[in-house]
């Protein structure tokens, strides 16, 4: 059983067992736009049998904000194998071998999207964010306060640097949010109908935006809501309700944390809450060489445990924010899978340690918990 990087004469069958394993068909006419897109933006891993493709896996290089920082992120996408080929540990092969291919490459993170949670929690990665859509009905569309600044509703085509520079601003505020770069806006983001609205307040300068899709004559969805002033966050919802004679619903994807429902009149709306995305920390000197403490974490000791990373699987003393290999005998026991929940702002120490899902002093404990930045997680993308 060999893990091999795919060619480019490869990417035909890979795209064949992801229309099979995910029961999609990609048209003729976007056929060769996907397959540049692979060769291009992705590394592509598979395990072959008698010389056919029997599983494989996309790595997309891609970076995330933690707050201020950026740090390179290994986002694991199109996980496949067709069905005689499968319970041969050929995706578990391919899992472990492809995280020391982040390793090797600078990524200290990693993402996916789990079909199955519990499965991905066998390569360490754990949930590190929720969604929340709204569902509202015509009579929520109420407008608030007048605020002084206008809207500017553009098409997807006018996309600006504008629009990216408020979505960087929003996600220098969470933890987790993806760096976008501009092929990401042009190629992975907007959907075949989306349309975004614009703020811009009394000096003209834009300050928030949503985008939305008409999805039905009866229904407006509204996929990213983001806002970087109080008046920004109204002039949106005001723009939103003045549909209130067009549509019978609209659906709202929004930030957890975010004030918007709290501030409706009758915020009592339908919600489906769920767990999202999942993360986990494939280098941890590495990781914590651009970590940003809350505060000074100096004298905690992590004993973590990883089930596939080896270099992981050891004690580290946490030393002016960095982490070093030690020998301490003393410290927090923890999985790597909880490590990354905490880092993250998922979980916070305390809960876990009150939960028995970490162990260590009290003491230690208690630091870790005022060490670790007071930042949401959040995540608006998919791959």
């Amino acid at each position: 059983m060999k893990t091999e990087r795919l060619q480019t004469q490869d990417l035909e069958a890979a795209i064949q067992m992801s229309e099979y394993a995910f029961r999609y068909r990609i048209t003729e006419d976007k056929r060769a736009e996907r397959l540049e897109h692979m060769d291009r933006h992705q590394q592509l891993y598979g395990i072959k049998e008698n010389g056919k493709l029997a599983a494989k896996l996309h790595l997309l290089p891609l970076a995330v904000r933690l707050g201020g920082q950026t740090i390179p992120m290994g986002g694991i996408a199109g996980v496949a194998t067709y069905p005689e080929y499968r319970r041969n540990g050929y995706i578990k092969r391919l899992l472990s071998d492809t995280l020391y291919h982040m390793r090797e490459q600078g990524m200290s993170v990693s993402m996916l999207h789990p079909f199955y949670v519990d499965f991905y929690r066998r390569f360490g990665y754990e949930l590190f964010t929720d969604r929340t859509i709204y569902t509202l009905k015509k009579k929520d569309l109420v407008r608030m306060k007048t605020v002084q600044g206008t809207i500017e509703r553009v098409k997807k085509e006018e996309h600006s640097r504008e629009i990216e520079d408020i979505y960087t601003a929003y996600a220098a505020t969470y933890s987790g949010m993806l760096a976008r770069e501009a092929s990401w806006w042009q190629q992975r983001f907007y959907g075949d109908h989306d349309f975004i609205a614009i703020y811009r307040d009394e000096d003209g300068k834009a300050q928030g935006y949503i985008i939305y899709e008409i999805a039905s004559r009866d229904k407006l969805d509204i996929s990213e809501f983001i806002a970087l002033t109080a008046d920004a966050r109204i002039g949106l919802w005001n723009f939103i309700a003045q549909h209130d004679s067009m549509f019978e619903e609209v659906t709202l994807d929004l930030a957890p944390h975010d004030p918007l429902v709290f501030m409706l009149p009758d915020p009592e709306l339908s919600v489906k809450h769920y767990p999202y995305f999942m993360a986990r920390v494939v280098d941890i000197p590495a990781f914590f060489q651009k970590y940003v403490w809350q505060a000074d974490p100096a004298g905690i000791v992590l004993q973590v445990e990883d089930p596939v990373i080896k270099e992981n699987n050891g004690i580290f003393a946490l030393q002016e924010g960095k982490a070093a290999a030690s020998s301490e005998t003393v410290g927090i026991k923890l999985s790597i899978n909880m490590l990354s929940a905490i880092v993250f702002g998922y979980k916070r120490p305390l809960v876990l340690w009150q939960a028995g899902l970490i162990d260590g002093p009290e003491e230690m404990i208690q630091k870790l918990e005022h060490s670790i930045p007071r930042r949401e997680p959040y995540f608006y993308d998919f791959f």
